[in-house]
């Protein structure tokens, strides 16, 4: 999610926008909580969680970690903050992806909005993505954030995908039929081919090329396997022993929503209940760590998975745009 400002010509001129430090936690948190109030209320949020993350990047083995990251030019992340008067207010994370720099967690404390801001944060952002020579810098905007997409189209940012978010109560999904033929199992490291063609051939081309996908996309990531953010399932459904479908499930704490992400199916096999099974699959998985929600995301162009995910008694809860600012 990002946060944006509207125009005015009010700034603030003593904003220093600098790394994250660990001093920077309870400001944080404050922030978050003030930021993204309403979506948490729906997708709950852990404080302890993120000082389990913090206190991880700043132990021994992230330090280490993150410092010959960096000697590399291989920094997986970019945590900016922005500050006034020694506090927090601000923040801004940049996910290297390759060719890609992702912004994500554009925010400013309510009190210094409107002064100018997330436009530094941005505008840093951008600075740090082009002096890694990536190719793009990607963002997700809520569809009616119109000061943030405002921003964002200013700073050259074009919309290139629409995704509707659900969110739904664990214990409340109504339970799909298997359908005939179909198996369901958890991915395996011999499926990383099948699989990847899978998604060429059933994602949004431009969605793919907006990211650069590769097939070592599928693989999970090193910061991932040296800080265990979250918990990953992969699934996959098979027809004839051959890959038909594809999704991931992603969950963290009890006190979090659980994620089904990338639920993707082979184009001659959609709406034929895969999705459902593909989606229960994953939910069965975040189910054993106690939380009661489950968010989805599908893009505007799956009309047939955001059904699916209805049926299953998921909810519409926002809309997000994507929008792309090519750098070279």
């Amino acid at each position: 999610m990002n946060e944006g400002e509207k125009s005015t010509n009010e700034t603030v001129d003593d904003v220093l926008v600098r790394d994250f430090r660990k001093s920077d936690l309870h400001d944080l948190l404050e922030v978050l909580r003030l930021s993204f109030a309403e979506e948490f209320e729906l997708t709950g949020f852990d404080p302890d969680h993120v000082k389990k993350m913090v206190d991880q990047m700043f132990g021994i083995i992230g330090r280490i970690f993150l410092g010959f990251s960096k000697l590399f030019g291989k920094e997986p992340i970019k945590f900016l903050v922005a500050e006034v008067n020694k506090r927090l207010v601000g923040t801004t994370i940049v996910n290297n992806r390759g060719k890609v720099g992702y912004i994500s967690t554009v925010m400013v404390h309510p009190t210094y909005r409107r002064k100018g801001i997330a436009r530094k944060l941005m505008k840093n952002a951008l600075d740090y993505i082009q002096k890694k020579k990536m190719e793009k810098a990607v963002l997700h905007v809520v569809s009616t954030n119109v000061p943030a997409k405002s921003l964002y189209t200013k700073l050259g940012f074009k919309e290139f995908e629409k995704t509707m978010y659900l969110v739904g109560n664990v214990d409340s999904f109504s339970q799909p039929e298997n359908v005939k033929g179909i198996q369901i199992r958890n991915f395996q490291k011999n499926d990383l081919d099948a699989a990847y063609e899978l998604i060429k051939s059933s994602e949004d081309p431009k969605h793919l090329e907006t990211f650069n996908f590769k097939k070592n996309d599928l693989k999970t990531s090193f910061i991932q396997r040296v800080f265990h953010l979250s918990t990953e399932n992969k699934i996959v459904a098979l027809h004839d022993n051959r890959i038909v479908g594809y999704a991931q499930a992603i969950y963290t704490t009890p006190n979090e929503a659980g994620r089904i992400r990338n639920v993707q199916v082979n184009p001659d096999m959609r709406s034929k209940r895969i999705e459902e099974m593909l989606i229960c699959s994953g939910m069965n998985e975040i189910r054993k760590v106690g939380t009661k929600k489950v968010q989805g995301a599908a893009s505007l162009k799956r009309p047939e998975l955001i059904a699916a995910m209805k049926r299953l008694g998921f909810e519409k809860h926002l809309e997000m745009e994507g929008m792309v600012r090519e750098l070279l």
